[in-house]
């Protein structure tokens, strides 16, 4: 990276105007208005939050003027415990009297969904190019303040869609008019966990320019009279009762000396001890100032010493990682420790030099992992919202949506996918998978549309297929479609002109089959379908296993697979068969299924109490963690309305149907059987 270009990351590192969705912004990033490079400085952005759609926002506190009586809400949002809760936020001395006692919407921002485990080997990975390497993305999903916990009426969302090629997730945002410190929303933690992905906060301390101040690093820093940090416990106790992994700690607030630096070094010491993951951001330097090193150095590695991860900043070149990747390693540390900051919410698809430098082909270069700033740019980095679902496609697996080729395309870009292999976590039965991927314009049951809208929640995104996508045959066109649904609110849509049979490999898996091992597939369309498999004793040999034909209604084929019994599977996905030059199909349902497990247990003492303009439900859970509930509003007649989904024990509805009678909870089983329902009335 040029020096010219590293100056940037020199003036203000990661940090962080109050910008676009009211999270941080890098020096010269997109704003969604605009997909021009245009310049964003500290007096254009310093006290005003921009919308999504680039307008000013309103009813915000102004930079460095903390709300007070928050509980991780927006200034003019209802009261705590009425109406809408929202994801939380806080300034330092906020979150040393937070309690999720004391705070009404704290089981609203719960998530149970444990850390799914992962694979990742030669029979994972698309790309003869691609290599198992650490990623880390820092992703804004929404506003700092006024952040729905539990998702919204808004199709237009980040999904994050694209788990397999991500090893961290860092929930970004954070201003000093807003809140400093966030916790995710569970949605966000549900989706990353089923897929393998810990998810970290943020405790973001900015520059003075941005309205930082000193007397937050002063209070986060404050110890008791044991010499202890209380704010390092109130993190820990965060993550815990939230159910996420740890903390990003990004330092950027100028004035502080050596003393301070070395309270921080115990800060981070003391909040690892507490069981959290901590991420440094190359920032402070032991001297107590702040001085981006763009590198590992023996000005900054106290910090390294003593957290999981550190991400450098921008500035590095080629030589810098060498001397990052031999100073960790003199450390006895691991060099994919340190992520290499690369800044996609500005420079977009412009980057293949980057990769190319960090991750050179036929080769694994120095070690250092990689850390992308803000790609969810693949939606707000564009006007046209329309455009986000073939932008995220052509970032991680390139613009020919293939992640086994490597073309670039008229920017020079290749997709992730040419760089990184892919993680499995199809690892046992049952699994199942609806293709949704949180966000809808409908929600469908066994194919009847229950309701018509747009909606978003990211507890209902299922694992989707590994491989996005490989078409072995005719040139069939694949996506999700949120026109169609079996249950949920997407399908995986398969289109095009079928000249000859045709394999769509899905899912990478690692199971061993059993006797009682079967497969099951609901689709639409006329079609002729088998499965195919791909077992580890001859993972290159297809083996076909015919499940049958579908027409115009949704049908659903099973195939035993108990013949296979005791190989390990590699890989699953499904083949077309015949000649149709006007293919158009739709898979809702796609399930490996093993013996019978117990249906959960149906909650128990199910409130529903009308709070504001919508109905706050909770209840006492009965099941195992990472149980998904659905919500539903049932009336007189029995007709249902999907409300949403969570794994915690409470849910805001923002809207009910005027006709509501009761509200519902019904727990769904790891085979997606609903199990008996617990409800509440009005």
């Amino acid at each position: 990276m040029g020096r010219s270009t590293a100056r940037f990351g020199r003036t203000a590192g990661v940090a962080l105007a109050v910008g676009l969705l009211g999270a941080a912004m890098a020096p010269g990033a997109v704003s969604a208005a605009s997909t021009t490079a245009t310049r964003v400085t500290p007096a254009s952005t310093a006290a005003t939050r921009v919308t999504a759609t680039g307008t000013p926002a309103t009813g915000t506190t102004g930079a460095g003027t903390p709300a007070t009586a928050r509980t991780g809400r927006a200034s003019s949002a209802p009261s705590a415990g009425v109406g809408q809760p929202y994801a939380p936020n806080w300034f330092p001395e906020e979150l040393l009297a937070w309690s999720p006692s004391s705070d009404p919407d704290a089981a609203y921002n719960r998530s149970t969904t444990p850390l799914a485990g992962r694979v990742t080997d030669r029979l994972t990975t698309a790309n003869p190019l691609a290599r198992p390497r650490r990623v880390m993305a820092l992703s804004v999903f929404a506003n700092t303040d006024g952040n729905p916990s539990q998702g919204s009426a808004d199709f237009d969302y980040y999904t994050s869609d694209f788990w397999q090629y991500l090893d961290t997730l860092v929930f970004w945002g954070g201003s000093a008019g807003e809140g400093l410190i966030l916790a995710p929303n569970p949605t966000v933690v549900d989706a990353a966990h089923r897929n393998g992905v810990p998810v970290l906060g943020t405790v973001f301390l900015p520059p003075t320019v941005y309205g930082g101040k000193l007397e937050w690093v002063r209070q986060l820093l404050t110890r008791d009279a044991a010499g202890h940090f209380p704010a390092a416990a109130k993190l820990a106790e965060a993550a815990d009762y939230y159910g996420f992994d740890g903390w990003f700690v990004n330092q950027e607030t100028e004035g502080a000396d050596p003393a301070l630096a070395a309270d921080m070094r115990d800060f981070l010491v003391e909040l690892k001890a507490q069981g959290q993951q901590v991420l440094w951001y190359d920032s402070m330097v032991e001297s107590g100032e702040v001085d981006w090193q763009d590198a590992l150095t023996d000005a900054n590695d106290g910090f390294f010493a003593v957290s999981d991860l550190m991400f450098l900043n921008y500035g590095w070149n080629a030589d810098r990682l060498a001397s990052s990747a031999a100073h960790a390693k003199a450390m006895g540390r691991d060099p994919a420790d340190l992520h290499a900051g690369v800044d996609v919410g500005w420079r977009q698809f412009a980057v293949q030099s980057y990769f190319d430098t960090l991750f050179p082909d036929g080769g694994n270069g120095s070690g250092v992992s990689l850390a992308l700033y803000r790609p969810d740019f693949t939606l707000t980095g564009t006007d046209d919202r329309s455009q986000y679902a073939e932008r995220d496609a052509r970032f991680w697996v390139g613009a020919d949506d293939d992640p086994s080729t490597s073309g670039a395309d008229a920017d020079g870009w290749r997709g992730v996918s040419t760089k990184v292999a892919e993680h499995a976590v199809v690892t046992h039965t049952p699994f199942v998978t609806r293709f949704g991927d949180g966000r809808g314009r409908l929600w469908a049951y066994d194919g009847k549309v229950w309701q018509r809208g747009d909606w978003n929640n990211l507890s209902a995104q299922d694992v989707l297929p590994t491989w996005r996508w490989i078409v072995r045959g005719a040139p069939l066109t694949v996506d999700l479609d949120h026109g169609q649904a079996w249950r949920g609110g997407s399908s995986l849509h398969i289109r095009g002109d079928l000249t000859e049979p045709t394999t769509i490999p899905l899912y990478a898996t690692r199971l061993t089959v059993g006797r009682d091992t079967r497969l099951r597939v609901t689709a639409t369309g006329d079609a002729s379908w088998d499965a195919v498999l791909r077992f580890a004793d001859q993972p290159g040999r297809d083996v076909v296993v015919p499940l049958g034909d579908t027409g115009t209604r949704w049908r659903t084929h099973t195939a035993a697979l108990g013949r296979f019994g005791g190989r390990a599977l590699v890989s699953v996905g499904l083949r077309l068969r015949g000649a149709q030059p006007d293919l158009d199909v739709h898979v809702g349902e796609f399930a490996l299924l093993g013996h019978g497990s117990r249906p959960p247990a149906a909650p128990v003492n199910v409130e529903a109490e009308r709070s504001g303009d919508g109905v706050r439900v909770h209840w006492v859970s009965r099941a195992g963690e990472g149980t998904r509930y659905e919500v539903e509003a049932v009336t007189a007649r029995g007709d249902r309305t999907w409300l949403g989904a969570t794994t915690g024990s409470a849910f805001y509805a923002a809207k009910l149907p005027a006709d509501t009678a009761r509200v519902e909870v019904v727990p769904v089983g790891a085979d997606g059987r609903r199990a008996a329902a617990g409800s509440g009335r009005l």
